[in-house]
């Protein structure tokens, strides 16, 4: 009886913990995934772009030609793996890549294929009854730099958004 009192009081914040342990894994992902591509954009000289590949964690990085064509498929992620509840949503919400050019920075206004480049990256659970679940930002600066921070937190926290 008192297993099952124990295991009653113990299981919520354990299923807690499973969520911000997946929405963290699904940003750590995201922010690999932007490094990679902000480091290729380097080390080739050339454009290389990042794009999210659906509403999870899933990305792709790619390098292009001039007119925004892919070239080569450099490294993809699957959106299930180790985040299979974790959510991400661009913003502005049209917003589905972000390109870096030879110097690392991020292409502005546009990426090369017209569309509007990725600003920040919000990760949130896709479970509806989710208390406790902590969300986390990706921000993208214009220079390039890739941070990730929490909106639970304000600035001048160095953990804040």
């Amino acid at each position: 009886a008192i297993a099952a009192i124990l295991m009653a009081a113990a299981m919520p914040m354990y299923s807690t913990w499973v969520m911000n342990t997946q929405i963290r894994t699904g940003a750590e992902a995201i922010v690999n995934g932007l490094q990679i591509a902000r480091s290729e954009a380097l080390n080739r000289n050339a454009n290389v772009q990042f794009a999210m590949t659906g509403s999870d964690t899933g990305w792709q990085v790619s390098s292009l030609a001039s007119d925004g064509t892919v070239v080569t498929v450099i490294q993809t992620r699957s959106g299930g793996a180790g985040s299979a509840t974790a959510t991400a949503t661009p913003f502005p919400s049209a917003a589905t890549a972000v390109t870096f050019n030879a110097l690392g920075r991020k292409m502005l206004p546009t990426n090369p294929d017209n569309s509007v480049p990725i600003q920040q990256i919000n990760i949130t659970t896709s479970i509806t009854s989710s208390t406790g679940a902590r969300a986390l930002n990706i921000t993208i600066s214009d220079g390039g730099q890739v941070r990730m921070c929490d909106p639970a937190f304000a600035l001048p926290d160095s953990r804040g958004c």
